[in-house]
């Protein structure tokens, strides 16, 4: 079950993140809205059910960041074609260096 609520997260951000570049560009707002309805369910969903066979947050929160690290610059190239500067690229390093630094210790 827990592998299972760390899916449905990851999911749910990844039709979050979608939902927030296309509302960034100000393309398809119904497909937007509805991404953004379900991308928020399955977060909802997914962090009860990840509390609930847990018994702590702390794990979904880092697997929501580590999601958000990893699927946001890949969402933003597909949609936009856009790459990142170099401020861009080292605050992705050491975000994930954080990330994995605070999933290595916990």
């Amino acid at each position: 079950m827990q592998i299972l609520a760390l899916c449905i997260v990851f999911f749910g951000e990844l039709l979050a993140i979608t939902s927030e570049v296309f509302f960034s560009k100000w393309k398809y707002m119904y497909a937007m809205v509805f991404l953004m309805f379900i991308g928020g369910c399955m977060l909802l969903g997914g962090y009860w059910l990840a509390y609930k066979h847990m018994n702590s947050l702390w794990p979904i929160y880092i697997a929501t960041i580590t999601a958000i690290l990893i699927l946001e610059p890949i969402v933003i190239y597909v949609v936009t074609g856009e790459t990142p500067g170099l401020g861009a690229r080292i605050g992705f390093v050491l975000g994930a260096l954080g990330c994995f630094a605070a999933l290595g210790i916990s």
